[in-house]
């Protein structure tokens, strides 16, 4: 059977919402998964702007956790999506199967898991239904976010209908059941990110039973502790405690903070040193066990929104939560029963994106904030008490940095949607003229002083030459989530772009794809004085060169989650190594690499390096840009 240039193998999931099958793609030899809406949703005006709504959200986003979107469109009057087939086991399955986890490779799932929606929310974008059937295994511990629902878009007109809930009961925060309540944001997300490290941990729902019982439990009971049900270290009750908190103010700020408590409560119980260049993680073998409690079916119908989540805002641990100015009204028995039947009316794709496999294991971003205490001019106060931070002020998620041959910074403020310049001496930065910007994440500059900017939000590049008040959009077709973007001496630009690196010669407007295979989330790239052409290979932690045409992968050991990289003068290749808060450096022709001085640094973005060898960290969980000086 044929659909369109595509040829029906099998169906690998039936639903509601219609069927998803395995199918050979006639054009691109390869395997794919389709998602076709049925004929009687397909009917539906409202279920056709979700439909196309969850094909624009999904694909604009572009992280190793997320699962890419190949195509979408219609045929034969049927509205499809395209994309991959992923072999693995859903994490429900797999706590079924083997029971708790060990808290190494807990904490692994959950910083996936982290990473996949910390990109979401930094889009705008709100999943809704965070839960262990949502999240897909790989036969490696590769983890997949799926299933973010049919999305809408703020600007657009609202599509739910009067009484609709979305979620499943055993992971919804105690705000959703109030009706008088806004959409959620994604204080939401991280609350049920929680309860997913909770079941991670004990292979138990938080508040197991009927969902009456699970309702009870969100909006009544403490949250529970897992040292009850498992021999783990307290520091684990204290995470699940703020991160499963009663009121979202109380909760972390984001799902990378959540992230960042797991691996600190883990390195309490292991003492493992911080500045190694051992692998710092593991993803070790599960323990198995028998005392699941089994979960309350499965209620699988979600939308993500594209309401912008509330602005994240660190809170003091400390800090007393406000009172409501109104009593919330909350949900009654009767009312949670009708809306239980309504919830799972529809099925998802929880499980339809994977082959079974036997074998395997199982913004609106805040407004600039004003400069706050000491260091708000020349160089501002840090945390850390080392090197102290540039006089970059407001930052909100700073990723990508660059330096001229004069020593000016420039620096990409992806929550605030511009482009910051701190030229050599300067108290403070100055904002580049570019306009329309949308998540902007990597920058670089040429010898002219030109600068280039990777615009993931709109999936282009802009440049704009020195002293011009106007900016250009280079002439590249197809982009798909441009992450980072370099600039050789003679004006090639290079840009990594999902799991492509591209090349863009100077005068030209045609790229050429650079041979770099079995990429799984190109984050960074960089290029020498000789040509050479190096990549973060996020998804695989591995940093490779290319030269000559061919790439060799470089001797760095036990990244997680890699992100810029730079290369100086005398080839030296420095690294970000972001999920585990350090800086390397690998000296021309040496072996092994070395560790910077760590600044505690807090998911780190970018790198860039200038001619006296000074290196330049966008330390983006900080909101800050460190200069570390030579040496």
């Amino acid at each position: 059977m044929t659909f369109g240039r595509y040829r029906l193998l099998s169906v690998i999931g039936r639903g509601g919402m219609g069927n998803v099958y395995k199918a050979r793609d006639t054009v691109i030899p390869r395997d794919v998964a389709i998602k076709v809406l049925s004929n009687d949703l397909g009917a539906d005006p409202d279920y056709q702007e979700r439909f196309r709504r969850e094909a624009l959200a999904a694909g604009r986003l572009n992280e190793p956790h997320i699962i890419s979107i190949y195509d979408t469109g219609e045929i034969d009057g049927r509205l499809y999506l395209v994309m991959p087939v992923v072999e693995g086991v859903d994490l429900d399955e797999l706590l079924r199967r083997d029971g708790p986890m060990r808290p190494q490779r807990a904490v692994r799932m959950v910083e996936q898991l982290a990473d996949a929606l910390h990109a979401a929310h930094s889009a705008g974008l709100v999943h809704r239904d965070v839960k262990p059937s949502n999240a897909l295994v790989t036969a490696n511990d590769h983890v997949y976010l799926i299933d973010f629902g049919i999305a809408h878009d703020a600007a657009a007109p609202k599509i739910t209908r009067t009484g609709e809930m979305f979620g499943s009961f055993g992971y919804m925060a105690p705000e959703r059941f109030d009706i008088d309540a806004g959409p959620p944001d994604a204080s939401a997300d991280i609350y049920a990110l929680a309860c997913v490290f909770y079941e991670c941990l004990t292979a138990s729902q938080p508040y197991p039973g009927t969902p009456q019982q699970q309702y009870s439990g969100h909006v009544n009971l403490d949250p529970p502790k897992p040292t009850r049900l498992v021999s783990i270290p307290a520091e684990f009750d204290e995470v699940i405690a703020r991160g499963m908190a009663k009121d979202p103010r109380e909760r972390y700020a984001s799902a990378y903070d959540l992230s960042a408590a797991a691996q600190r409560a883990l390195r309490g119980r292991s003492n493992e040193a911080k500045v190694v260049i051992d692998p710092i993680r593991s993803a070790a073998p599960p323990t198995r066990h028998h005392n699941r409690v089994p979960p309350a079916p499965p209620s699988t119908r979600q939308h993500m929104q594209t309401t912008p989540p509330a602005p994240f805002h660190a809170r003091p641990d400390a800090a007393a939560p406000a009172q409501r100015s109104r009593q919330r009204r909350r949900l009654s028995g009767p009312l949670i029963a009708g809306i239980v039947v309504l919830v799972v009316v529809v099925l998802g794709i929880t499980s339809y994106l994977l082959q079974p496999n036997s074998n395997s294991p199982a913004s609106q971003a805040p407004a600039p904030q004003a400069p706050q205490g000491p260091g708000a001019a020349g160089q501002s106060a840090n945390p850390s008490g080392r090197q102290p931070a540039l006089p970059f002020t407001g930052l909100n998620r700073p990723g990508g940095i660059a330096v001229d041959g004069a020593g000016d910074v420039y620096v990409t403020d992806g929550g605030n949607d511009r482009v910051l310049e701190l030229t050599t001496g300067a108290s403070a930065p100055t904002e580049l003229p570019f306009a329309g910007l949308g998540n902007p994440t990597g920058v670089a500059v040429d010898t002219a002083r030109t600068v280039y900017v990777t615009n993931v939000g709109n999936n282009r590049i802009l440049k704009l030459a020195a002293g011009s008040t106007s900016t250009v959009e280079l002439p590249i077709t197809g982009l798909n989530g441009p992450q980072a973007v370099a600039v050789d001496n003679a004006g090639n630009l290079y840009i990594a772009a999902g799991n492509r690196v591209l090349k863009l010669p100077a005068g030209s407007s045609n790229t050429v794809d650079l041979a770099f295979t079995g990429l799984n989330g190109a984050t960074g790239v960089a290029v020498d004085n000789a040509g050479g052409v190096y990549v973060t290979d996020s998804g695989n932690n591995r940093v490779l060169k290319l030269t000559a045409g061919s790439a060799q992968s470089l001797p760095f050991t036990g990244l997680n989650k890699p992100d810029g990289v730079a290369v100086d003068t005398g080839s030296n290749v420095y690294v970000v190594d972001s999920g585990n808060n350090r800086v390397l450096k690998l000296p021309a022709n040496a072996s092994a690499p070395t560790a910077l001085s760590s600044n505690n640094f807090k998911n780190p973005g970018g790198v860039a390096v200038d001619a006296a060898g000074n290196v330049y960290v966008a330390d983006t969980g900080n909101n800050r840009v460190v200069k570390l000086a030579a040496g």
